[in-house]
C-alpha cells in the first residue's frame, strides 16, 4: 500500500493525522459546548466570545504557512513532537485565565500552531507515503474528527458539570499530551528522507555571501538581497500559489473549512436556542459524529475502488451540505434535527477527505506540503474574518436561523466551482481527443 519501503512509519503517519484531528475537533467543540458558560463568566455578547473562539480556529489555518520550512530544517518527527507540547502546554495554561482575551491569545499562540503543524505535515507524510489507496488511508486518518465528537462531547460535558471549565480544560491538556508519544513514534529515518526528497537544502546567509563574491567580488547588497528572498520563496513553496490548479481546491477547502468551525463554535447554542436541551444537544454532536466517521471510512474505498468518480461524489456531497444549511430553519423536532444534522457532518466530513484527494491529483504529491500549508492559510483569513457574523446576526435577531441559511449558501458556492472545474476539465478532454483524431 505504502511506497516509501517502511509500512509501519505510514501508519503511524496516519495515526497522527487521527490524533491530531481527535484534538482538534474535540478541544474546539468543547469550547463550543463552553460557550454559554464563558459568556456568562466573562460577562460579554455572545457573538464576541464567539468570534474570539474563531480567531483561535483561524490561528490555525493562519500558522499553517510555516509547517514546510520547519519540516526542511527539523524534520517531521521533530516538529510534531513539539506540536504536540505547545498543543497541551497551552491547554493546561488557558485553564488560569482571568478573561476571555488571555484565554483567546494563549490558545492562538500555543494549540493553534500546534495543531496546524501537527495536521498539515502528517497529511502530507500520508500523500508522500501512499502511491494506492491513499484516500483510504487519508480517510481513516481523518476518523479522528468525528471520535472527536462522539467521544469528546459528552465527556467535556461531564468535565464541565464535575469540574467547571477551569478543571475541563485542564484534564484535556493532559490528554492533549498523547499527540507527543504519536509524533515520537514516527521513525526518523523516514523524516530525514522525505525532507530529502521534498526540499532542497536552505543555505545559510554566509553560504550565499560566499557564493556571490566568488562569482563577483563587486556583488551589490541588493544581489543578496535577491539571493535570500529566492530562499525563502523556496522554503515556503509560494510559487504552488502562482498555479490555477491549486486555488480551485482551494475553494473548496476553505469552503468547507468555514462551515466546520461556525458549526462547531454556534451549533450547540443555535440548538438550545430552538427549544432543545443540553442532554439533546450532545445526542446530536454524537449523532454527527457517528454519520462523519462513517463517512470517512467508507467514501474512500468507493474513490479507490472506483465506484464512483471523485468529482461526482464531491459534487453530492456538497449538494447535501447545502440542503441541509437551507432547510435548518423548518427543523424543529427532535427526529428530523438528528437526520438534519447527520447529513451535514456526514457530507461535511466526506468533502474534507476529499479535498485531499483532490488536491493531490491536481498538484502532485511533491508539492502537497506547501500546498496545504498555503491552502490552510487562506482558509485562516477568511475564517477569521466571518467568524463573528453568527453570533452577530443572533444578537441582532434573536436566532441563528439566518445566519445557518447563510452558511447553505457557502455550501453552494463551492458547489458551482467544483461544476465549473469538472466543465472546464471535460472540455480540455475533448479538445485533446479531437486532436489526436
Amino acid at each position: 500500500m505504502s511506497d516509501d519501503g517502511n509500512p509501519r512509519g505510514s501508519w503511524f503517519a496516519v495515526l497522527c493525522r487521527l490524533v491530531s484531528g481527535l484534538m482538534w475537533v474535540g478541544i474546539f467543540k468543547g469550547l463550543g459546548i463552553m460557550l454559554p458558560t464563558f459568556t456568562e463568566q466573562f460577562t460579554t455578547e455572545s457573538w464576541l466570545i464567539g468570534w474570539l473562539m474563531v480567531l483561535v480556529s483561524g490561528s490555525i489555518y493562519l500558522t499553517g504557512v510555516f509547517a514546510a520550512p520547519l519540516e526542511s530544517i527539523f524534520g517531521t518527527r521533530a516538529v510534531i513532537v513539539a506540536s504536540g507540547f505547545m498543543v497541551g502546554g497551552s491547554v493546561i495554561a488557558a485553564s488560569f485565565a482571568t478573561s476571555v482575551v488571555q484565554l483567546t491569545v494563549i490558545l492562538a499562540l500555543g494549540f493553534g500552531p500546534g495543531i496546524s503543524f501537527a495536521m498539515i505535515l502528517s497529511k502530507s507524510l500520508i500523500g508522500r507515503c501512499f502511491k494506492t489507496n491513499y484516500a483510504t488511508a487519508n480517510g481513516i486518518g481523518q476518523i479522528g474528527s468525528p471520535l472527536g465528537l462522539i467521544l469528546m462531547a459528552p465527556l467535556v460535558q461531564l468535565l464541565l458539570d464535575t469540574y467547571g471549565w477551569r478543571g475541563a480544560m485542564l484534564l484535556l491538556g493532559g490528554i492533549s499530551l498523547h499527540l507527543v508519544v504519536c509524533g515520537a513514534l514516527l521513525p526518523q529515518p523516514l523524516a530525514e528522507k522525505q525532507n530529502q526528497e521534498s526540499y532542497q537544502q536552505v543555505p545559510s546567509c554566509e553560504e550565499t555571501k560566499s557564493k556571490l563574491r566568488g562569482d563577483n567580488e563587486s556583488s551589490s547588497r541588493i544581489q543578496l538581497l535577491k539571493a535570500v528572498l529566492m530562499t525563502i520563496k523556496r522554503s515556503f513553496g509560494i510559487s504552488v500559489c502562482l498555479q490555477k490548479t491549486f486555488w480551485i481546491p482551494t475553494v473548496i477547502a476553505t469552503s468547507n473549512r468555514l462551515l466546520h468551525t461556525l458549526w462547531s463554535v454556534y451549533y450547540v447554542d443555535h440548538i438550545l436556542n430552538k427549544g432543545f436541551s443540553a442532554e439533546d444537544a450532545i445526542v446530536f454532536c454524537i449523532a454527527a459524529g457517528l454519520a462523519k466517521l462513517t463517512a470517512k471510512l467508507l467514501i474512500g474505498p468507493l474513490v479507490d475502488r472506483g465506484v464512483l468518480k471523485l468529482r461526482t461524489l464531491m459534487a453530492i456531497l456538497l449538494t447535501l451540505c447545502a440542503i441541509t444549511l437551507l432547510t435548518d430553519p423548518w427543523v424543529n423536532s427532535y427526529w428530523l434535527a438528528i437526520v438534519n444534522v447527520a447529513i451535514y457532518d456526514f457530507s461535511n466530513g466526506g468533502v474534507s477527505s476529499l479535498v485531499d484527494v483532490y488536491m493531490r491529483e491536481l498538484i502532485g504529491p511533491e508539492l502537497l506540503t506547501c500546498a496545504f500549508s498555503w491552502m490552510e492559510l487562506v482558509a485562516g483569513i477568511v475564517i477569521s474574518c466571518s467568524g463573528f457574523f453568527p453570533g452577530l446576526i443572533h444578537d441582532q435577531t434573536g436566532s441563528y436561523d439566518l445566519a445557518f441559511v447563510m452558511m447553505g449558501c457557502v455550501s453552494t458556492t463551492a458547489l458551482v466551482v467544483l461544476v465549473a472545474e469538472s466543465l472546464l476539465l471535460k472540455k480540455k478532454i475533448g479538445d485533446f481527443l479531437k486532436s489526436e483524431a
